[in-house]
């Protein structure tokens, strides 16, 4: 377990800070990555700068999953735009506006979406995010919320479903645990399925999306951008978010159609599922390369679809669509280079030992009595500088599992703890991919994002924390009904303290 001591938390550190101080997210990360290079480097500024390319930006680039969801970007990029510029978003915000005719049933359905798309949580925000955008804006929904819908409930979901790929890297993990101490009876299977009830982070921010959606019950800075969002603006003055929102413009004579993006859509859905049950769904786990397969054909088929409906109703040529697609593409480079630093970063992270030296700083509090809310709390402290959940799984897991079977510890509550003290970084670190998907997805600044979210995620991990201590004890998942009752309890007491503050001074676009 080497590092580099106090040094290795300082880049993650540094890009945070200068992402929250700047508003530059890019710039950040870069500087939080040339710095832990220069430090790998034996502090040689020219050495480390020289070590980028080759040790970690080409590195992450030649990773087969990375490359693999860099492609599906464009992919994806391309069918947005296609969708975009037949004008069936807006058109689909007018066809759903028969039933989606206020605020609370707009968030309720973004909410229903994202549950929807539970096999990725890539897929989740690029999917949902450009299809109820327009629909958020009408109804005055911030885009900060927005944003926080799909982050919600894409990593959260994930990590409670076995046949996708978060499901298999986890039991992989516990496989390796497992078969060291072969007088264990339960299989990695009944552990990640057991663990399932215990996963409190990822429950209670399910629901605490449904439940804010549903009672409007937003606090801190969340209840200032939708204060500001009712006032006309989506955005606050100055934000730049992660995707082009601009306007379809038609032909004259032309109507846009709901169908321009409903048959691409189910067109997408079908081509996808096909590719997961010829793989095996539901009955076998599903790889990473298959989902991410299944996606990238399924956007191709979709985006074809939607250029074929749309040359077909003269919206545009043959040519057009040639160029909207490339311009789709072009729109996400930004994205895809953020991610490439993202990546980078947490590469740099491994290399200094970011998380060894963060385990080695707690491990004079362990404690099996509670050793599932350690974990959890450990697990925080990892991924939220790297926003990586699956780096702590592979530390932690090997540490947990076998601490939890020798000193009789309950294996189910600090598995599942493991889980969602590595989800807390995936679904809130600004570095994370996931939060800047969700960005990109509903067209929000990425700070705002991270700033208006946060509270409401250490929200869910101060209760799921205290939620782990007494499952510890008590080995029960019935903790879930008191600790739901109590999230629900804090929030509303959150937004009555919120809304005195807001409704005592004016609530700027600033």
């Amino acid at each position: 377990m080497e590092h580099y001591g106090f040094i290795s938390i300082l880049p993650p550190i540094i890009a945070i800070i200068l992402a929250i101080k700047t508003k530059n997210v890019l710039f950040s990360l870069f500087v939080g990555l040339y710095f832990g290079a220069t430090a790998l480097a034996g502090w040689n500024p020219i050495l480390g700068f020289s070590n980028l390319i080759p040790n970690y930006i080409y590195a992450q680039i030649a990773s087969d999953s990375n490359v693999q969801s860099l492609t599906n970007l464009l992919i994806i990029g391309a069918f947005v735009a296609l969708i975009g510029a037949t004008g069936g978003a807006a058109a689909f915000a007018r066809f759903a506006g028969k039933m989606i005719n206020t605020k609370r049933k707009a968030e309720l359905s973004m909410w229903f979406g994202g549950i929807f798309v539970w096999f990725s949580d890539s897929a989740n925000s690029l999917l949902v995010g450009p299809i109820f955008q327009p629909i958020g804006d009408k109804y005055k929904v911030s885009r900060e919320k927005f944003a926080y819908v799909l982050d919600a409930t894409s990593s959260p979901i994930c990590s409670l479903v076995p046949i996708i790929s978060w499901g298999v890297y986890i039991m992989g993990l516990i496989q390796v645990e497992l078969d060291a101490l072969p007088a264990y009876s339960m299989t990695s299977w009944d552990i990640f399925v057991g663990a399932v009830p215990f996963q409190f982070y990822s429950i209670l921010t399910l629901l605490m999306v449904g439940y804010v959606a549903y009672t409007q019950f937003d606090y801190g800075p969340m209840l200032a951008a939708q204060k500001r969002a009712e006032g006309g603006l989506a955005l606050r003055e100055g934000a730049v978010p992660l995707r082009n929102t601009k306007e379809a413009k038609l032909p004259e004579g032309v109507v846009p159609q709901a169908k321009a993006v409903l048959l691409p859509l189910a067109a997408l859905l079908i081509v996808m599922f096909t590719v997961f049950f010829m793989n095996g769904f539901p009955t076998a786990s599903l790889g990473g390369s298959v989902i991410r397969q299944g996606i990238s054909l399924g956007f191709i088929t979709g985006g074809i679809l939607a250029a074929v409906i749309s040359i077909r109703s003269k919206i545009f040529t043959v040519k057009e669509a040639e160029t909207t697609v490339f311009e789709g593409m072009k729109d996400m480079v930004y994205l895809m280079v953020l991610m490439v630093f993202a990546w980078s970063l947490g590469s740099v992270t491994k290399d200094l030992g970011t998380a060894y030296y963060i385990m080695d700083v707690t491990k004079d509090f362990l404690n099996p009595a509670f050793l599932p809310a350690i974990m959890f709390i450990v697990g925080c402290l990892m991924s939220l500088p790297t926003g990586s959940s699956w780096g702590p799984y592979a530390i932690l897991m090997p540490i947990g599992i076998p601490i939890a079977i020798q000193m009789g510890a309950p294996v189910l509550v600090t598995v599942a703890a493991i889980i969602n003290g590595g989800l807390f970084g995936d679904h809130c670190s600004p570095l994370s991919d996931t939060t800047l998907l969700a960005s990109m997805g509903a067209a929000c600044d990425h700070i705002d994002h991270f700033k208006t979210q946060f509270p409401y995620a250490l929200t869910v991990a101060a209760v799921a924390c205290v939620m782990y201590i007494f499952a510890g004890l008590y080995q029960s998942s019935a903790i879930l009904i008191p600790g739901i009752a109590v999230l629900f309890v804090l929030i509303y007491l959150l937004h009555k303290i919120s809304l005195k503050k807001y409704t005592t001074k004016k609530v700027t676009a600033e």
